[in-house]
């Protein structure tokens, strides 16, 4: 059992993949918690040694409490020379009591075969007040970029990825000459702001951010300072300090809680 692995492995929630196309580790939960998660698929990718497994799959809470076990079921690998998909819907109940970050845990012949993070939704709940906040913070913290929808003053949007400096649940954009193309976000009341996790490559989830121009020249001093070892690539280095304060504007996002 030792030889096989697990390549890959996501839950999902269903009709988000059915309006969207697209399977974040996400599983959605309607109305107040505790309450129940909506239908959801899973997918797994093994590689290992050609023969017949028992496979069994199960969610645990964050504390680590299995809520869901699914009945034993077979599968067939073929061989060292293919990685195998499976897919599989659940609608049994699985019941949610914390937004906190579960797991999703794989069980070949009864072995662990692995682990794989899964995030509750529950957009409707007051409980989930600030908890998409501090995860999408805490995925900020290790990634370079976030994705902006910002309004345009047609009635339209535009989404654009944007480096940012991180100051706790603060961003600070920067939009000039030679730097990214922000269209109207000095301009703009809000925007939302998308995360991704660099760890597992899926969106955590959008927020929506107050916008502020910072228009003092102190503050503006120092937030540059800090970009400059956030923005790659500079063709300037340090002298991109003084092209900003002549070129550049920058702008605070304050998502909200």
């Amino acid at each position: 059992m030792s030889r096989v692995k697990l390549m890959s492995a996501l839950a999902f929630d269903l009709q988000t993949l059915a309006e969207s196309g697209a399977a974040d580790p996400v599983l959605k939960v309607l109305g107040e918690l505790p309450g129940h998660a909506q239908p959801f698929g899973v997918n797994r990718v093994y590689k290992g040694p050609q023969g017949v497994y028992e496979e069994v799959l199960a969610i645990a809470d964050p504390e680590g409490t299995i809520i869901w076990e699914s009945a034993p079921r077979v599968i067939e690998l073929r061989g060292m020379m293919f990685e195998d998909l499976f897919r599989r819907e659940v609608r049994d109940t699985l019941p949610v009591t914390s937004l906190g970050e579960h797991t999703l845990v794989l069980y070949l012949d009864g072995q662990l075969a692995g682990r794989v993070p899964l995030f509750i939704e529950a957009p409707q709940s007051v409980h989930a007040d600030g908890v998409l906040l501090d995860a999408a913070e805490v995925a900020l913290k290790k990634g370079s970029l976030c994705w902006l929808t910002i309004p345009q003053p047609d009635g339209g949007e535009v989404v654009r990825p944007a480096w940012y400096v991180q100051q706790g649940k603060k961003l600070f954009v920067v939009k000039g000459d030679g730097e990214q193309e922000l269209p109207g976000i000095e301009s703009a009341a809000t925007v939302e702001v998308t995360v991704k996790s660099k760890d597992i490559k899926a969106t955590i989830g959008t927020l929506v951010a107050d916008v502020r121009r910072v228009t003092d020249e102190a503050e503006f001093e120092r937030i540059a300072a800090l970009g400059l070892g956030t923005r790659l690539n500079l063709p300037d280095g340090d002298g991109a300090l003084a092209r900003w304060k002549d070129t550049a504007t920058i702008v605070e996002l304050s998502p909200r809680g």
